[in-house]
């Protein structure tokens, strides 16, 4: 897998640090397997993730394939806020757009405090 990270549970927030590259839809998928173990196995219902230090080759099929994968993968009770690095070529307002309207409570954002504010609100 080209996607590294850690992880650390504070209180019901799963915080993720995420670097490396995704260099196809599988690498994404397993990441994102990972993750939803690890919320499932500690009854976590927020993830804060920080891509921004991810690098990205998917095409615009790729990110529609992760999102179709996402929307039937992650649990709609699952609040996801993402932070990518503003200048990322991943097309992540296509990625948010899928996932948002198949029901998924998923956020994308260029820095973390805005993350953490919406992750906080109800």
């Amino acid at each position: 897998m080209a996607i590294h990270y850690t992880t650390k549970i504070e209180g019901d927030v799963l915080h993720v640090l995420a670097s490396g590259f995704d260099l196809c839809p599988a690498d994404v998928e397993e990441y994102a397997s990972r993750l939803l173990k690890i919320c499932l196995d500690n009854g976590i219902q927020r993830v804060l993730c920080d891509e921004s230090q991810v690098k990205t080759e998917l095409s615009t099929l790729d990110t529609y394939e992760i999102g179709l994968f996402i929307s039937k993968f992650v649990p709609t009770s699952l609040r996801i806020a993402v932070v990518f690095h503003p200048e990322t070529s991943f097309d992540i307002r296509f990625f948010e757009s899928i996932v948002v309207n198949r029901g998924q409570q998923i956020r994308i954002f260029t820095d973390a405090l805005s993350a953490r504010a919406w992750l906080d609100r109800l």
